[in-house]
Parts: C-alpha cells; structure tokens; sequence
C-alpha cells in the first residue's frame, strides 16, 4: 500500500552562474527561482493495483514517482509505503558497457537487489529472454540501443519487491521489445504485483491500469476509472498552450 498525503516539492533554479572568484564569496546578484514541481498532492494505492499517472511533460509525474521510491524527499506533507519498492527509472542505469553482457546482468540485478546467486542461476534464461543469448561473452557497448533496453528490463522484472514503480519502460525499443513489455505486465497485474506506472501510452493505460491519476502543474486533476481519465488527460492536452515554433 501507498498513501501520498499533502506531498508537495519544491526545486530551488539558479538563473546565473557566478563567474569568478569574487562573485563566489560575495554573491550579490545572484538570482534564484523557487519551481514548485507538486502541489499538494494526496493519493492513495492499495495492495494489488496497477495505478497509471498521466499527465503532460512537466506536470510533476516523475517527480511524484521518486518521492514515493525515497529518491526525492517531499518539501512538505508525508509519504508511506508498505513493503519493499522496485523503481525501474531509466532502464539501464547502472550498466557499464566495457563489460560484457553477461556481467551487465549480474551487477544491473544485483543494484535492484536481486541475489547474486540467483541471478548466475537464471542467466541463461534472462539471456534468452531478453534475445541477447548469443551476445553473452560479448562487451555490452556493441549492442543496439533496442537490445540494451530489453535486456534490462528482462533482468528489472526479476526484482521481488511487491511494489514496483515503472517510469515510461515502453518508450525506448522496437515493437517486439514493445509487446514483450505489454505482455510481461499483464503478468505482473495478474500476480496481483502492485504497480505505479508513468506513460503518455493510452494503450498500456487502457489495457493494464485498474485506475488513473491525472496530473497538470503539478497538481492531481482527477483520479478514477481508466476510460473517464483518459478522457480528462485528452482535454487538459487540447487546452494547453503550444511548444513556441510549434
């Protein structure tokens, strides 16, 4: 279970870099912005629950995502989560490339907390899961951008916590890696895993979230059933101003 109660972050933004030595010790002029990135945020997961936040770029999704990991720390209000958390951010953090695939798997799964043990145990299978089996021995640098971002999330789903917090998996990769995801998900909700997932993907909201949240500015904007969000995410995205040059 999670509860997010009156969470809100704030982010100091320097606007001018100091230029000298002088300007370090007496830094008049110095200009600084205060980005409120969440505004007051409650918002509660039960165990089982497969939560989708939508929301457009800005509008402090990821932001919330690393809160509740216990990356973040909120500027006020509270958070809990009961049981072990599993946040897969950027897939493939962690990976050195002048190793080779085969050490990638175990020091990317052992950073998850996956035992070492098991992981050397189902290597093999991780391998073939993830379509690298005959790359193993080879340095991980010489792989695609595709085949790094399956290989990784094969090896993220090994990880046992009961809550994992999933952050745009399906934007990177071909549409294989596209329906292996889809697929491996569908598992997970099976099992009864719970799950926080940030996408800008309506079909994976559609066809996996039990529920939504939508965000803007940093606010929560509505919170229910999969089809009605969509709908809302859909208008906030028609009333919002257009990228300038766009």
């Amino acid at each position: 279970m999670i509860e997010v109660r009156g969470v809100s972050k704030a982010f100091v933004i320097p606007h001018r870099r100091p230029r000298t030595l002088f300007h370090h010790i007496f830094p008049s002029g110095r200009r600084y912005e205060r980005f409120r990135a969440l505004d007051d945020v409650s918002l509660r997961v039960e165990q089982g629950e497969f939560l989708g936040l939508l929301g457009g770029n800005g509008s402090g999704k990821s932001t919330l995502l690393r809160i509740i990991a216990g990356i973040y720390p909120p500027s006020s209000g509270s958070v809990r989560v009961d049981g072990a958390v599993a946040p897969i951010l950027e897939l493939g953090v962690g990976f050195q490339g002048s190793l080779s695939v085969r050490d990638n798997v175990v020091l990317y799964g052992v950073l998850l907390g996956i035992p070492r043990r098991r992981l050397k145990g189902e290597l093999a299978e991780i391998l073939e899961r993830a379509g690298v089996s005959r790359f193993a021995d080879t340095r991980l640098e010489a792989l695609s951008t595709g085949l790094k971002s399956r290989l990784a999330f094969t090896v993220a789903l090994r990880a046992e916590a009961p809550i994992l917090l999933l952050d745009e998996v399906l934007a990177v990769g071909d549409e294989t890696f596209r329906r292996q995801c889809l697929a491996e998900l569908e598992s997970l909700r099976a099992r009864g895993r719970t799950v926080v997932s940030v996408s800008h993907d309506l079909e994976l909201v559609r066809r996996l979230c039990s529920r939504v949240a939508v965000m803007a500015d940093g606010a929560l904007r509505g919170d229910g059933a999969p089809a009605a969000m969509v709908d809302l995410y859909l208008s906030l995205a028609r009333l919002a101003p257009s990228p300038v040059g766009c």
